[in-house]
């Protein structure tokens, strides 16, 4: 529970930051398709965080059979996500060093002095490298919700009595 509370967290930590200051790196409908993903992670892990807490069969089995087409997704946004930045260095270094007055604010009002102060190639690298640290984090959701879905999904019969698959779910 406590991976699928962390996920919840840094996907809507993401979502936020993607849906505030994501038109500095991509263009503004590409953020919000990133950002719109990183809300649909976070949903799933708030699935997967209540399933747990409720040893829910349907709520996991849910969770297992959408996750994979998130996770593939996921691997997709990570490559998308690379191209668009690196394709796009030159526009965030002018927007950084061209478009900001002296105290670190655009001209919109969002500082912008958490990417200005470090050069675009490492903040490319650490960008990519969290977008790949919360892949794994997902992936090993995925593999742990999986084990209690199926768990869950073989428990009367591990109990050694001989009962349908359906019967052993509502046995008291």
């Amino acid at each position: 529970m406590w991976l699928s509370g962390l996920v919840i967290l840094i996907n809507a930590i993401g979502g936020i930051f993607l849906f505030l200051w994501g038109d500095y790196f991509f263009s503004s409908t590409m953020a919000l398709l990133f950002a719109g993903f990183s809300v649909i992670q976070a949903i799933t892990a708030g699935i997967a965080f209540l399933g747990l807490c409720n040893w829910s069969y349907m709520m996991t089995r849910m969770f297992v059979y959408v996750q994979w087409l998130v996770a593939f997704l996921a691997t997709a946004r990570i490559g998308i996500m690379a191209f668009q930045l690196e394709s796009n260095k030159s526009l965030i270094s002018s927007e950084c060093w061209g478009a900001v007055d002296a105290e670190g604010y655009s001209p919109q009002g969002t500082t912008a002095a958490f990417y200005c102060n470090t050069p675009i190639d490492t903040f490319i690298m650490i960008f990519i490298a969290g977008l790949v640290v919360d892949y794994v984090l997902n992936l090993y959701m995925y593999f742990v919700v999986w084990r209690f879905y199926v768990r869950m999904r073989l428990y009367p019969f591990q109990k050694g009595v001989a009962l349908s698959y359906e019967q052993g779910l509502y046995e008291i």
